[in-house]
């Protein structure tokens, strides 16, 4: 269980990985839809009211393909041997954990209470500081945690697919591997940007 969780793709055809990478985004776009999420960027999730289901698919969908793009181009310049097929595999699986975020948001809580905290910062008096009540103060911390622990979780298997596909070895991998997911977040936003 812990490889299927923190490792699949040394475990599973590249061919496996994606249809049930496809099928977890699709059903999970649903889901968040639902919970009024929007995946606005690689790395982002945002609440928003009304979310339609066609927003949150096509967040998905663009977000899969800049990683896969930009983690191929990235991989193909290190080794000539990488196939696309498994970085858009890598992409696909990875962002599942993200995925279960959204599900936080039952009741429109952490966007209510999100919307709540903004109100009472952009309502406050110059020099005094918002009585904010402990219970909001708590729910937002701890789906902050969750979030980080999530998205740690998603890098982790995102680097881990990526090392699977590409033989990549090293510290130099590593730092070329940061810098292309913060590449791809950036292009992500500017497409979001453009879009919207």
């Amino acid at each position: 269980m812990k490889k299927f969780l923190l490792n699949p793709f040394e475990q599973f055809s590249e061919r496996a990985l994606v249809v049930f990478g496809i099928a977890a985004t699709v059903i999970l776009s649903l889901a968040g839809a639902h919970f009024n999420a929007r995946f606005d960027g690689v790395l982002d999730l945002h609440f928003y009211t009304p979310t339609f289901i066609r927003d949150t698919l096509r967040d998905n969908a663009l977000n899969v393909a800049v990683l896969s793009l930009t983690l191929f181009t990235l991989g193909k310049i290190r080794n000539n041997k990488t196939r696309f097929i498994d970085i858009f595999a890598t992409s696909l699986i990875a962002r599942i954990p993200y995925y279960f975020l959204p599900f936080l948001n039952w009741n429109n809580v952490i966007l209510i209470e999100s919307e709540n905290l903004m109100k009472q910062f952009l309502t406050a008096q110059p020099g005094v500081f918002p009585n904010f009540e402990s219970i909001n103060i708590v729910l937002l911390f701890l789906f902050t945690i969750v979030s980080l622990l999530f998205l740690a979780w998603f890098i982790y298997l995102l680097y881990k697919g990526y090392k699977v596909a590409t033989n990549a070895k090293g510290a130099v991998e590593v730092v070329l591997f940061a810098i292309t997911l913060l590449i791809a977040e950036i292009v992500s936003k500017i497409i979001f940007y453009l879009f919207n």
